[in-house]
Formats: C-alpha cells, structure tokens, sequence
C-alpha cells in the first residue's frame, strides 16, 4: 500500500468484498455492534434491503437493513462509541455510523472525538483495520 500518498484527508470504507472473499459474515459483525433498539427491531439472521436516503444528498441507494438502522439510530445512541473503548473498534463503529460510506481520519476523529487525525490515519493503515476490510477509496 503506497502510505506516502495517503493524508488525514484520504477516504477509507469497509470493503464488504474482502469479507467475502475471507469467508467472514460482516453481516454478523454488524449485528454484533448494533444498539439495543435496532436489536430489538431485528432478528440476528434478518438480511433485508432496504432505500435508504442520504440525508446530505437526497440520494436514495438499497441498504442493508441493519446498516441503515445503524447509521439512523446507532449512531445517535450515547454508548456506540465511547471514550473508554479502544479505538480500533471506535473507528470501526464510526464508519458503520456512517452506513459506511468513505470517510477520511479527520471526519472519523470528528465524530468518535477520540485520537487526533493522525493516530486515527495511522490506525487506519494498520493490519488490524486491514482485517477488518477497512480499504482507502483510492491510492
């Protein structure tokens, strides 16, 4: 990965592709890190699509159900990301906040209020996000 290229202001996203090609179920993981209201509204094995509207653009794209949950409701709960949780897994549920659309360190830091950009840039290009599938949108 050419990481000179790479600034606080390079996009990153969750590529679902490299779960599948891992055999893992990200569809599990999402359950996993969902709150207790979107727990409670599906099922673990739910796998639904849904038009989920970006709220910036007007843009409406199909969703995963749990995903649009998660960037709806999720994202507003006071305990999805908190200050005494490591950051890889903070960094992790931003971009599920986000219904992982690409997101740079320093909109990451913005909203998990935790690191600095820089530390969050550095976590970003580390192994453990790179098994998480978290990929740059470009090099």
């Amino acid at each position: 990965m050419p990481i000179g290229r790479l600034t606080t202001k390079s996009k990153f996203y969750i590529d679902l592709a490299y779960w599948e090609r891992q055999g893992r179920d990200f569809h599990r993981e999402l359950y996993d890190v969902l709150c207790d209201e979107c727990r409670q509204m599906f099922a673990p094995d739910t796998m639904q699509i849904v038009d989920h509207v970006d709220a910036v653009t007007g843009q409406v794209k199909p969703m995963d159900a749990l995903l649009d949950c998660a960037s709806a409701v999720c994202d507003q709960a006071p305990d999805f990301v908190t200050p005494k949780m490591p950051l890889t897994r903070a960094i992790f549920r931003a971009f599920i906040a986000a219904g992982n659309e690409p997101q740079s360190a320093e909109e990451i830091f913005a909203r998990i209020k935790k690191g600095s950009p820089s530390v969050i840039l550095k976590e970003l290009l580390s192994p453990q996000m790179e098994q998480d599938g978290i990929t740059p949108t470009e090099f």
